[in-house]
């Protein structure tokens, strides 16, 4: 009988070479495990009961990964390896079919098989060795090669020993990141072998590429002194840490300055930011420096293959998913869901993670609840994965700061705007009548919850020209108002803009007046970046309120918290200019650790951690998000996708995968979120309601029956 990993693939070549390209992926010190996972990950595939299953049959005896991960962790002990790189090699191979387990989980499965072993109940793994030892007497070619008629009782019960051992301490972070890298190198290694792909070969991007950009650059942007002080001081930087900063205004050309100090380390560069939005703006500025060799990555992104003749969409896809491109540009959520993860998906591109140059762009966007995990991580993984930091920011808090910072722009930055605030609580319709007071100039209105910004919209609609965004507002249909918007600025058509804070997502505007409801420091402090941002004005006026709505706490207690809303009133006393910023984010800064104890608020991530668990690890910078997705067939576009996205689903074969995952990202820019079930037909398969385009607002978008307190965001 001819033995088959996959249905084109013999399965001792393909062992082969999941084997020699975990070892290629892995660091020095994990390159013996790594081969012995690979090459031993797919053993179980020597037996009757798999290749029937591979041929269509069915037995209940054809999973591979408990028998596989035994053999691999016995060839581990054979060959010197201890206790922790033993159980590492057993759990990645165990789990490689779906996420990383953890020690306590690996533990519950050997206790049971040790059990289901003595008492003559365990049906499938000795019939399963008894036809690996039988059959699989070509593996003797391998570098480290299987013990075939390995005494499975003995094997089990010193797994389980070595397990038990793990459990009794903590672990450093050093040896959880080792586990998660062992796991990342064996599963690209198999995917790139079943599908038949090669990795590229990387080649660090040149420098040179980022003068040529920098020099044929041309405008009159009165910032434009302060963006070169920036430009030379980077260009003349030699860093010295493995973490270091950048602080700088906002518009003073940081993008630009951030790539030049990545790209002068010679490694692969991953530029991270807090939005989507951003990451779109970011990608197009290092697309233009480096054609072709820049991947945009986030879950409304897909690689376009049409690029490249002689490349598939697999063969895209693959390299998207493992961050096999010189520069990748991507969100934080991204970036730290490769950090702290056990999802496949996710663990996949952590090998490409070792040994680059990180950037975090806009690092005060992080949550402050999570700022000292982050700053901790960040840490860990500098020494573990031999990665460097370079966190930018125009405000940086005290928890995240490093010890190396450069900051050029000192003592110069611009006073673009001047803030007016006023300690009252309005209404949202008292604060549209304000708003008409200036209506003479293009206004910007920012609220905290949907449910206002709507309220503002319909007082205001019918007096003045309306624009709205909010999450309401399908991603495809706020990417076309804001370039609408963009042109109406440069043209001096005046109108009011009414948005949530969906606006701080980088939408890159420039308002002469602007409104906000008062909201965290540097929330405010973003709204202001979007009054006068290219300095055109001698001043541009931000007014700050507090919203409340009848009956309610106000619209900043309702989303933020009591405790920030109170930090932010001892910090914003009267009038203040761009100027005073810096120091007014120092002290806000310092009185949210202080009153929040911001340290003690991710310690269950960071015990999980060190106890190996790396299925119990729960992690997100998002904060809860409405449950329920609808998806707005709101033009024929989004019909199209839909159907294709529908017809994906039904594809039978390896071409399923990318094809829906194709069709979801580009059918996402048609979804919207609600908090509470819609009365619409549901898509089981999906997951989505779909809702006609009669839904949809032509200003306020979806329109959605829900409680007025459920409409926060």
């Amino acid at each position: 009988m001819e033995f088959k990993s996959h249905p084109d693939k013999m399965l001792l070549t393909h062992l082969r070479e999941v084997g020699d390209n975990a070892e290629s992926l892995a660091p020095p010190n994990l390159k013996v495990a790594a081969y012995i996972a690979g090459s031993h990950h797919d053993l179980g595939k020597y037996t009757k009961f798999f290749q029937s299953h591979l041929n269509g049959g069915k037995s209940k005896c054809s999973d591979h990964a408990g028998i596989s991960s035994l053999y691999a962790f016995n060839t581990a002990r054979r060959q010197g390896l201890g206790d922790l790189l033993s159980f590492f090699v057993m759990d990645a191979v165990k789990s490689h079919h779906g996420k990383l387990r953890g020690v306590d989980s690996m533990r519950r499965w050997l206790s049971t098989l040790k059990d289901s072993l003595e008492e003559g109940d365990e049906a499938c793994l000795p019939l399963q060795q008894e036809e690996v030892e039988r059959n699989a007497g070509e593996t003797s070619a391998l570098k480290y090669s299987p013990t075939l008629h390995m005494d499975l009782g003995d094997t089990v019960k010193e797994a389980w020993k070595v397990t038990h051992r793990l459990l009794d301490s903590r672990h450093p972070w050093g040896e959880y990141f080792l586990g998660a890298l062992l796991f990342s190198c064996l599963i690209d290694a198999d995917k790139h072998s079943a599908s038949g792909n090669e990795f590229s070969s990387f080649s660090p991007m040149s420098v040179e590429e980022v003068f040529k950009f920098h020099d044929s650059l041309t405008s009159d942007n009165p910032m434009k002194e302060r963006r070169e002080i920036l430009y030379n001081a980077v260009k003349s930087w030699e860093r010295k840490g493995r973490i270091a900063g950048i602080i700088s205004p906002t518009g003073t050309g940081k993008t630009i300055s951030g790539i030049l100090t990545a790209v002068k380390e010679e490694r692969r560069v991953v530029y991270s930011l807090p939005f989507i939005s951003i990451v779109e703006q970011n990608f197009d500025v290092a697309n233009a420096i480096f054609p072709d060799k820049v991947l945009k990555f986030h879950h409304m992104s897909f690689p376009d293959s049409s690029e490249d003749e002689y490349m598939s969409a697999e063969d895209k896809l693959l390299m998207a998913e493992s961050w096999d491109y010189p520069m990748v540009v991507t969100t934080f959520e991204g970036l730290l869901a490769t950090l702290l993860s056990n999802r496949n998906v996710n663990l996949k591109r952590l090998h490409s993670l070792y040994g680059s140059v990180v950037i975090l762009d806009e690092v005060q966007a992080i949550p402050a609840d999570k700022w000292a995990l982050v700053r901790e991580v960040l840490e860990e993984a500098s020494n573990s994965l031999d990665v460097h930091f370079i966190l930018m920011t125009a405000t940086m808090p005290a928890l995240l700061r490093p010890d190396e910072v450069l900051d050029p722009l000192k003592g110069m930055e611009p006073n673009r705007v001047e803030v007016e605030f006023e300690d009252r609580e309005v209404t949202p319709e008292e604060i549209g009548r304000e708003v008409l007071d200036h209506a003479d100039k293009s206004v910007m209105v920012e609220l905290n919850t949907i449910a206002s910004a709507e309220r503002v919209a319909d007082y205001l609609k019918g007096k003045v020209e309306v624009e709205f965004l909010s999450t309401h507002v399908t991603p495809w249909d706020r990417k076309r108002r804001i370039e609408e918007m963009k042109e109406r600025l440069n043209r001096g058509d005046p109108f009011v803009l009414v948005t949530t804070q969906v606006v701080e997502a980088g939408v890159d505007v420039d308002f002469p007046v602007v409104f906000r409801d008062l909201g965290p420091l540097d929330s405010v402090i973003q709204a202001a970046g979007r009054c006068n941002r290219n300095s055109r004005l001698e001043k541009g006026k931000v007014f700050v309120r507090r919203v409340r709505r009848e009956g309610k706490a106000t619209d900043f207690n309702l989303v933020y918290g009591k405790f920030t809303e109170e930090v932010t009133l001892r910090v914003m006393k009267g009038n203040f200019c761009e100027k005073d910023f810096r120091e007014m984010l120092d002290t806000y800064y310092r009185e949210l650790e202080r009153v929040r104890n911001l340290k003690d608020q991710s310690l269950e991530v960071e015990e999980k951690a060190r106890l190996l668990s790396y299925d119990e690890i729960k992690f997100s910078l998002i904060k809860e998000e409405p449950k329920y997705t609808v998806m707005v067939l709101e033009s024929d576009e989004a019909v199209r996708r839909l159907d294709n996205l529908r017809k994906a689903l039904n594809i039978k074969g390896y071409e399923r995968r990318v094809e829906v995952k194709k069709w979801r990202a580009l059918s996402e820019e048609f979804m919207v979120k609600v908090w509470e079930k819609p009365n619409l037909e549901e898509d089981k398969r999906l997951e989505v309601f779909i809702s006609g385009k009669e839904m949809y607002d032509e200003v306020k978008g979806f329109s959605v029956k829900e409680r007025e307190e459920t409409l926060l965001w």
